[in-house]
């Protein structure tokens, strides 16, 4: 990657320790004068680094975030069915959330964020990982400091292969994304999709053993939690349903749902259900992170009313109709359309709220599908019915396969609403996308199953500096995948 440019060390570890000055999200205070030499050397600077690396994720970069856990969650809830961006509130700027050629150009700028910003990550997880072995400081520190440095590294090649590729089960023999695995930056060939799976099933597994007696200081921090998450996560797009259920039960049996109560509070309070979140300090916090603000139209005194999300007509009026996590009012702004209330400012002051990235409830819902899909029904369904109980929902009853798959999915897209799993399910499911006027939504929208429209183009800097690429084909040209 050229244009990930290389810079010295002594830069290097200087950017990444002012990046780590903060109140409560890695609370250890870096000082930027540490000698170079212990920076690699000594375990105490590779943390520091560590935790640098973790603030480029959170924050994507700052270039702007929308390469953060919360901006990919972002793009993916308005790629789906049933939340929408406000054309009434920012116009054509925001072209590259729908499904016009912005969202896929290869000389736009969100296919060139996503992936830099992805891959300076890899890059600071490489650098870590090595030099973490010989460093000076003990086995444990040692553990920790790799495992974590894999899983973050796991998380990006998971994210890049899904969003510059189609799913697992029909590329699996396609170009993925190249495998930066040192930090010399050379150019490199696509690795296939299976080969970045296997690299990133590798990374995770290997961090499982390395994390498996680290306690960490905050739910900030990865733990064998958060690596058996992404495991879960992982396998059940490679529809290896024997290991996505053994996962998702690992953080079932870990960890309670949270009540109705704290459900309708609003999504920034860590609850005994959050498996990763981000504590906000007054330094920390940034408006554009925040579900809070892209739903908000004022309900609670927030601050920051971007007004950016709006849930359907057709969501709110028929998929939801009755649930208790219908989560909506009136839209205040704009007659005839809905403003969702399910996430919420704490207060209209500094710090506003946390930031959730992970909880438990996925992983019920990931549990309940991979067992349907083994045809184990009775588990699947006892499951499912845990979840719906606890949000006093309607119990489902099916007794066929099918059926209570697709009640599973169903239960999916209820419950999680607005938190990003939109793209990846269509994408893992192959789903066409059908969106209308007659729903509620601003354009009428459709967009074929394996559409290659769903995933994006290598950024064109990237193409003319690295020969070795090959560019994903242009929708417009091929429309849909071709094996």
């Amino acid at each position: 990657m050229k244009n990930i440019k290389k810079i010295t060390l002594g830069m290097l570890a200087f950017m990444l320790l002012l990046t780590t000055s903060c109140e409560k999200f890695l609370t250890e205070e870096p000082t930027a004068n540490l000698p170079e030499n212990l920076v690699l050397n000594d375990v105490t600077g590779l943390n520091l680094l560590l935790q640098g690396t973790y603030r480029m994720m959170r924050d994507g970069n700052n270039n702007p975030p929308v390469s953060s856990p919360s901006g990919i969650r972002l793009l993916s809830t308005v790629s789906g069915f049933d939340m929408m961006v406000n054309q009434e509130q920012v116009g054509n700027n925001w072209y590259f959330y729908t499904y016009s050629n912005q969202r896929y150009d290869a000389t736009s700028s969100i296919t060139s964020i996503m992936w830099t910003s992805l891959y300076k990550i890899v890059n600071n997880a490489n650098i870590i990982l090595e030099n973490v072995d010989k460093a000076i400081g003990s086995q444990s520190d040692k553990n920790a400091i790799k495992g974590q440095a894999l899983a973050l590294r796991a998380r990006c090649y998971f994210n890049l292969v899904r969003m510059y590729q189609h799913t697992y089960s029909i590329a699996k023999d396609q170009p993925g994304v190249p495998l930066q695995l040192t930090s010399d930056l050379e150019p490199k060939p696509r690795a296939t999709v299976q080969e970045v799976y296997n690299q990133v099933v590798a990374d995770l597994t290997d961090a499982e053993t390395l994390l498996l007696e680290f306690n960490r200081p905050s739910i900030n921090y990865y733990n064998i939690d958060v690596v058996n998450f992404l495991l879960a996560e992982v396998y059940l797009t490679m529809e290896d349903w024997v290991n996505a259920r053994k996962y998702a039960n690992k953080i079932r049996a870990s960890y309670e749902l949270m009540t109705m109560g704290e459900y309708k509070a609003g999504f920034s309070s860590p609850n005994r259900e959050w498996v990763l979140g981000y504590e906000q300090g007054s330094q920390d916090y940034w408006w554009y992170d925040s579900p809070a603000c892209w739903f908000d139209f004022g309900q609670n005194n927030a601050p920051w009313q971007a007004e950016q999300i709006l849930p359907s007509n057709y969501f709110v009026d028929v998929i939801m109709k009755d649930d208790p996590r219908l989560l909506v009012i009136a839209n205040p702004l704009y007659p005839g359309k809905y403003a969702a209330t399910k996430f919420l400012e704490l207060r209209d002051e500094p710090p506003y709220g946390n930031l959730y990235d992970f909880r438990a409830a996925e992983m019920y819902l990931v549990e309940a599908e991979a067992a349907a899909r083994q045809n184990d029904v009775q588990t699947a369904l006892q499951v499912l019915n845990m979840l719906q109980q606890q949000r006093g929902a309607a119990l489902t009853n099916a007794s066929s396969q099918a059926a209570l798959i697709d009640a599973i999915l169903l239960e999916r897209r209820k419950e999680m609403w607005g938190e990003g799993l939109e793209w990846f399910d269509i994408l893992r499911l192959q789903l066409p996308v059908e969106r209308t006027t007659a729903q509620g939504h601003y354009q009428n929208i459709h967009v074929p199953q394996n559409s290659n429209k769903l995933i994006m183009m290598i950024p064109e800097k990237e193409v003319i500096n690295n020969p070795l690429l090959i560019q994903n084909p242009n929708p417009d040209q091929q429309p849909t995948f071709v094996p």
